[in-house]
């Protein structure tokens, strides 16, 4: 981004069958990352591949749900479904409609929601694609604890053990109990790859490792 670099060169490999928290704080190159791997940037060195493609070449492959996401104003729930359908042959109505009632959304129009409920319905039509990977840009920031949970809850139930998910956060704390495994940059450096299990039989959570790589 101009002279400075929002991801330097680094290698790193997602695997199918797991929950990633890609940690770390607020220009740590978390975004640029997700942004990568969806295609929607080019490195400017190095390659982006999935299964030995491009992104922009799978682009059915995979759903991202971006921080800039929303619908517009004016749409409610049917509407969402019938844009989202026309859009995504994977989009499944009945799982959408599902996780509208697991996460208690209400029926208005987007501009009308709270927030929290724009993220959440932002997230149910992401999570309601049969693809093999998600990528999740911090949907858990500026919502309140209740709407935090919910979304926590809503990623677990719809996880699948052939597809992949990678949630970017900075609110370690709460989504410690998800990740299979914690990727943690700070300054476009990846400073932490490891498995949660792998920490935890070290006696140190994912919360501690994050802290002390931030010091």
């Amino acid at each position: 981004y101009g002279s400075s670099r929002g991801l330097r060169t680094t290698s790193i490999e997602f695997t199918q069958g797991e929950i990633v928290g890609l940690l770390g704080p607020n220009g740590s190159g978390k975004t640029t990352m997700l942004r990568l791997a969806a295609g929607l940037l080019t490195p400017s060195t190095g390659r982006v591949e999935l299964d030995n493609k491009p992104p922009r070449d799978q682009l059915r492959r995979f759903a991202f749900l971006s921080t800039s996401a929303v619908f517009p104003e004016w749409m409610e729930h049917k509407d969402v479904d019938r844009c989202m359908s026309g859009l995504f042959p994977d989009f499944s109505s009945e799982r959408f409609h599902r996780l509208i009632q697991d996460l208690n959304i209400t029926n208005q129009p987007f501009k009308a929601l709270s927030r929290g409920n724009q993220t959440k319905l932002l997230l149910a039509s992401t999570l309601a694609r049969e693809v093999g990977l998600y990528l999740l840009d911090e949907p858990l920031a500026g919502i309140d604890f209740m709407a935090r949970e919910s979304i926590i809850g809503a990623v677990i139930g719809e996880f699948r053990a052939d597809a992949s998910v990678i949630l970017s956060t900075h609110e370690v704390k709460e989504a410690e109990a998800l990740f299979d495994r914690a990727v943690i940059l700070r300054d476009g450096d990846v400073l932490l790859d490891e498995r949660a299990e792998t920490l935890r039989a070290r006696g140190t959570s994912v919360v501690e490792a994050y802290r002390n790589n931030m010091q």
